[in-house]
């Protein structure tokens, strides 16, 4: 389905939809990253999605732990 050299605009509705399905979203996501047969763009784009998870990960984890550890404390404080 996703093997063309060119994809359609189906083909775009058709991925779109089915990452907008929970769970569904996350096997066809793996299915379609590691499969040698799907569109070089497609793939492209499918590594840059894991480039940007894990940089927004990152981030996260970066930003947002010493918040949650003054939240932690502040929440141990009142128990």
């Amino acid at each position: 389905m996703f093997q063309r050299e060119q994809l359609t605009i189906g083909d775009w509705v058709l991925y779109y939809t089915l990452m907008a399905v929970p769970v569904v979203n996350i096997i066809i996501f793996i299915i379609l990253l590691f499969s040698k047969q799907v569109n070089k763009t497609l793939n492209n784009m499918l590594w840059t999605s894991v480039i940007f998870i894990g940089i927004t990960l990152l981030l996260i984890l970066t930003v947002l732990a010493p918040a949650l550890k003054v939240f932690i404390e502040a929440i141990s404080d009142l128990i």
